[in-house]
């Protein structure tokens, strides 16, 4: 009974420290944020919004470190963020049509807003632009990602799709779309174009801002 292997939060804790938050169920991150702490030894530091910013993005014990504060802690905070995260953006379920552009925004917006690097990700859709898949394909370091054409096109007909949305990230915070990004875009549009797959639209997360090509009238 009194085998520490046995309490859920014990095991959600090892995978946060080992995989992040984000690989945790909502029943993990619930464990988590359940988990008793020990006596404080020391007063609690106040931690300012840009201190749980670095705790969406870093590492859990790194942030335990820097502030002074016990692993269990560092994770039930970094859980009650995911958790949060969560609730007031789901992200679109199988099938699903995204048809609301306000509502694909806000979403894109949460997934990708905090992370420390560029991330490259498509929404596969069906000939009635239903989700069939969200992934996540490229990640590179703070300036970009290298994209290749030939995996999303193996991506997309994998999936079976007939238009494709495509995100990316700034982790600069600047929106604007680099000529970089206008000839990828133009690349991906030509190559899905071949095997009758359209490119809907291409969104910019940087910060709080979403800019869109369709929008723009770039695509």
């Amino acid at each position: 009974m009194n085998n520490p292997a046995a309490k859920p939060w014990i095991a959600a804790q090892n995978k946060a420290l080992e995989r992040g938050v984000k690989s945790l169920n909502q029943p993990e991150l619930l464990a988590l944020i359940g988990a008793p702490l020990p006596p404080p030894r020391l007063t609690p530091p106040e931690l300012a919004v840009d201190d749980l910013l670095a705790l969406k993005q870093g590492s859990i014990g790194e942030f335990s470190q820097h502030h002074g504060i016990g692993i269990t802690l560092a994770c039930k905070l970094a859980a009650s963020l995911e958790l949060g995260t969560r609730y007031w953006c789901r992200a679109p379920e199988r099938g699903q049509a995204l048809t609301d552009p306000q509502q694909v925004r806000h979403w894109l917006r949460t997934e990708l807003r905090d992370r420390p690097r560029e991330v490259f990700a498509c929404a596969f859709l069906d000939s009635r632009h239903r989700l069939l898949r969200y992934e996540e394909l490229f990640e590179g370091g703070l300036d970009g990602a290298e994209v290749h054409p030939r995996v999303i096109l193996q991506h997309a007909l994998r999936h079976q799709a007939a238009a494709v949305l495509l995100v990316h990230n700034h982790p600069s915070g600047h929106p604007e779309p680099s000529a970089a990004d206008h000839a990828l875009t133009l690349r991906l549009k030509q190559a899905l174009a071949l095997v009758d797959i359209r490119v809907l639209d291409h969104f910019i997360v940087a910060g709080n801002g979403v800019t869109s090509f369709a929008e723009r009238g770039w695509l």
